[in-house]
């Protein structure tokens, strides 16, 4: 249970704008760039698209996965979203009706992540060891050679001009469309997560020795972070790249990334949640931090001020994630029961 009483925090910071049922465990959610639509991966394989209408939804199947979905990602001009599955295939769809475009074979095994560059027509794909480009029609034109492992996560640079792919053995950074061989950020050990600060100063990724490591990105100097009680798979940069907020544990840890970066520096804490971590997120160009637990506590932080805790609520179940629309006015929370519930940014 929780230290802090949620009937106590300040509830009025977040009003309930909405909520849908989809019945099993959320595997991911995205919202679109206008935010006019939200689509969910369920862990049954359903690609569910969400219609926002303000104050309530509506909501249609339109793709399903074999075994499972693991993940979702929004083109940068809402024109189509995409999806990847345990059966080894991502489907490709158009943003506004739904209908399915692509169904694209890119692995034997499974389809850990896809990725929408922020900037251009390019879809990113961790197809088992390989990452893997496909352009507007559907066209692969990218195939790497195999990382040492099956890529655990991957994430695209803010610009748009390159794919970062955590797997063992550290990150390596892929530009497509260039000559230049891939950039390898060697570690001897096993990066499971990674998020790019929004200045691309610096790649986080969090280990699976339960550890993070802070790599600078221009001259590849790294230091590694200890001291978790578990695995830190939430990270989440502020707006400016000044802070990162890390699980692992049932603190949020905050690093001070401004000036010299955070080595040497210890980080703060940010205290209420007695049970793990489950989710982090910084409000997009706002001061908000919202983090879940596995008790379905959910807090608001300002992290720039002294009190730091600002209000909360009980979920329904644990978050297993929350994401902010693009303009940061309202949030979508994915739930272990299935439910998806959009609240307004805090007042």
């Amino acid at each position: 249970m929780s230290n802090i009483d949620p009937s106590k925090l300040k509830r009025e910071l977040i009003d309930e704008c909405w909520y849908v049922a989809l019945e099993e465990h959320i595997i991911d959610l995205a919202w679109s760039p206008t935010a006019s639509h939200l689509v969910a991966a369920t862990v049954d394989g359903r690609i569910v698209l969400i219609e926002n209408r303000g104050d309530s939804a509506f909501f249609k199947q339109v793709g399903q996965h074999g075994v499972g979905a693991n993940s979702v990602s929004w083109s940068s001009d809402s024109s189509r979203f995409a999806s990847a599955g345990q059966d080894g295939l991502v489907k490709v769809f158009n943003g506004s009706s739904g209908e399915q475009l692509h169904s694209l074979q890119v692995c034997k095994g499974w389809a850990s992540k896809v990725a929408f560059s922020p900037r251009r027509p390019v879809l990113a794909v961790a197809a088992g060891k390989k990452l893997k480009f496909f352009n507007d029609a559907g066209d692969e034109f990218y195939e790497s050679s195999d990382h040492a492992s099956t890529i655990a996560d991957i994430a695209w640079n803010p610009s748009g001009s390159a794919v970062a792919v955590a797997a063992y053995n550290g990150v390596t950074v892929h530009r497509p469309g260039s000559a230049e061989e891939p950039r390898q950020y060697s570690w001897k050990g096993s990066s499971l997560v990674l998020a790019w600060s929004p200045d691309e100063k610096y790649m986080a990724t969090g280990e699976q020795d339960c550890t993070v490591h802070f790599w600078l990105v221009q001259s590849g100097e790294h230091a590694q972070m200890r001291g978790f009680p578990a695995k830190a798979l939430q990270l989440t940069w502020n707006s400016t790249g000044s802070k990162l907020a890390t699980g692992g544990g049932s603190g949020v840890i905050l690093w001070d990334c401004s000036g010299e970066g955070p080595m040497g520096r210890q980080p703060d804490i940010l205290q209420a949640h007695i049970n793990k971590i489950t989710t982090l997120a910084y409000q997009p160009n706002g001061p908000y931090l919202v983090s879940t637990d596995a008790d379905g506590l959910l807090c608001v932080w300002e992290p720039e001020m002294h009190s730091h805790l600002l209000g909360g609520k009980s979920l329904s179940a644990p978050a297993s994630c929350v994401r902010w629309s693009p303009q940061g006015d309202r949030m979508a929370v994915g739930q272990d029961d299935g439910v998806v519930v959009v609240f307004t940014a805090p007042k």
